[in-house]
């Protein structure tokens, strides 16, 4: 099993933001930008080829926990565009999780990324 950690000190999107957005050229922006971050925040440390894995979001933002889903979306939307998942179904994604981490820089997040 390989782990790779990514770290970003950026308030991460959260789901009422990205929904409660006017228009979808709004929403298309945001996602452009989001994912160009995490495909610079990947590349640092892109992984091998994976075709099951699970994924933990520590958080410590100003966000409720659940409302930042959007950050492991747009994650694994941008490891399946780099070759890095086979794909982001069931079928390979075994495991999310969203853990508030008092311990990390606010505003932060951290993703974890392990292959099983």
């Amino acid at each position: 099993m390989a782990q790779y950690i990514y770290n970003v000190k950026k308030n991460p999107i959260s789901l009422n933001d990205w929904y409660s957005s006017s228009h979808w050229t709004k929403r298309n922006k945001q996602k452009k930008e989001w994912k160009s971050l995490l495909e610079e925040v990947i590349s640092n440390n892109k992984p091998s080829k994976m075709s099951e894995y699970r994924i933990e979001l520590h958080v410590n933002s100003r966000h409720d926990p659940s409302n930042t889903i959007t950050v492991i979306k747009l994650f694994e939307d941008t490891l399946k565009e780099l070759d890095c998942i086979v794909d982001d179904s069931p079928k390979y994604c075994k495991s999310i999780t969203i853990k508030p981490d008092e311990n990390l820089e606010k505003p932060s997040f951290k993703i974890v990324l392990e292959s099983i």
